[in-house]
């Protein structure tokens, strides 16, 4: 009886025990499907398989540099623009640049002319010429102040008027340097009907918005002028790359409309975040672009250091729709397409990291195969 128990017990177990392991198997198959839709799910058996030649491998992390790919543009610092205007109204009688001339600083840019410039010069004559007077009568009235001949109120009256006419007279200055107005000449009695407007430093004119015989009033911009000896690469970069970055990072430069491929380092990172999730990077050209046009658009490639990333060999990435594709599995017969973004690229092998981090996890990956798996896949979803 003791021995039919324990018989019966045996067995038992050993039922219980084939049942937890095909218990363990199904659950990572289900794991498996409900990792992914029906749709991407693909099911072999072993004979399809070992007929594929398709291997799979762990996922390992290596050492690996990268590239970190953006697009910018050459761009000025604000500083280093400047829009043209009068300081006051009057009549276009001359421009003497276009758009794209090199200027240099204190080069005539335009020139105006408007009875108010006249008007200024005769006021500060007249004003220059009444402060001999002023000067005269304010020395007068203290002379005979201080012989007790003349009043304090006097003295104060001539001084105040003398105070008056001087503040006068060097506002009227500064306007007049404002219009480019020799004063030394106008002391001679040498009057302009025309104000010079200069370069305010070395560029090219990159707008012309005006024309000979047109009004200009001090609101309107005539010309912009810009200094390209401070124009600089401004990449977008999107938000997930701002820990790779580091300021004195080589940074790669081709230009969209052009050959002409040149280096850079960064020297300054954006640090808000706009809208389409990228930040603002901005590098300093180790040789300035022969031909440098601010506005035009680039693209850059940025070292980064070394870093360990999972690796694969460069085959095993598809192309599924747009996106870039490794397969997954757990039991080497149901496969799952996952999405990965390629970091960088180096021989027959590929730095990858994962859209969402669980696709990777407790998984295996097709490393030899995967094409032979992208067809199997397209023709039964034909």
């Amino acid at each position: 009886m003791k021995k039919s128990i324990s018989f019966q017990l045996f067995t038992a177990l050993i039922v219980l025990g084939t049942m937890m392991s095909c218990t363990s198997k199904s659950s990572e198959n289900t794991q498996i499907e409900k990792a992914a839709p029906k749709s991407s799910l693909l099911t072999l058996t072993a004979k399809q398989v070992a007929s594929l030649g398709i291997k799979s491998s762990e996922l390992t992390k290596s050492l690996m540099g990268m590239s970190i790919f953006a697009n910018g543009m050459i761009d000025v610092p604000p500083q280093n623009k400047s829009f043209i205007s009068v300081p006051f109204g009057g009549y276009i009688r001359d421009i003497k640049v276009l758009d794209g001339m090199r200027v240099s600083k204190g080069q005539v840019l335009l020139v105006v002319e408007h009875p108010e410039i006249i008007q200024l010069q005769q006021d500060y004559l007249e004003v220059l010429g009444n402060m001999e007077y002023l000067k005269a009568e304010m020395d007068r009235q203290k002379s005979l102040l201080d012989k007790e001949a003349g009043s304090a109120k006097n003295y104060q009256q001539a001084k105040s008027n003398w105070q008056v006419a001087q503040a006068k007279l060097s506002g009227l200055s500064v306007k007049l340097e404002m219009a480019n107005v020799n004063v030394a000449s106008l002391k001679n009695g040498v009057i302009q009907r025309e104000q010079r407007i200069k370069s305010p430093f070395s560029g090219v004119v990159t707008k012309v918005n005006t024309n000979v015989g047109s009004f200009a009033d001090p609101k309107d911009n005539l010309l912009e002028v810009i200094d390209l000896q401070h124009a600089h690469a401004e990449l977008t970069v999107y938000e997930k790359y701002l820990k790779l970055l580091k300021l004195n990072q080589l940074v790669g430069l081709s230009f969209v409309d052009s050959d002409e491929k040149t280096t850079a380092k960064i020297f300054l990172i954006g640090r808000e975040i706009g809208p389409d999730r990228t930040v603002k990077v901005h590098c300093h050209f180790d040789r300035l672009p022969k031909e440098i046009v601010p506005g035009s658009y680039l693209k850059a490639e940025i070292n980064v250091d070394e870093m360990e990333h999972f690796v694969v060999p460069t085959d095993a990435i598809v192309n599924l729709g747009s996106k870039d594709m490794i397969y997954v599995t757990a039991d080497n017969r149901h496969f799952i397409p996952v999405e990965i973004e390629i970091l960088s690229t180096q021989g027959e092998f590929t730095a990858i990291q994962a859209i969402n981090e669980l696709d990777f996890l407790n998984r295996k990956y097709v490393s030899k195969g995967a094409y032979e798996l992208l067809s199997t896949q397209n023709k039964e979803e034909e």
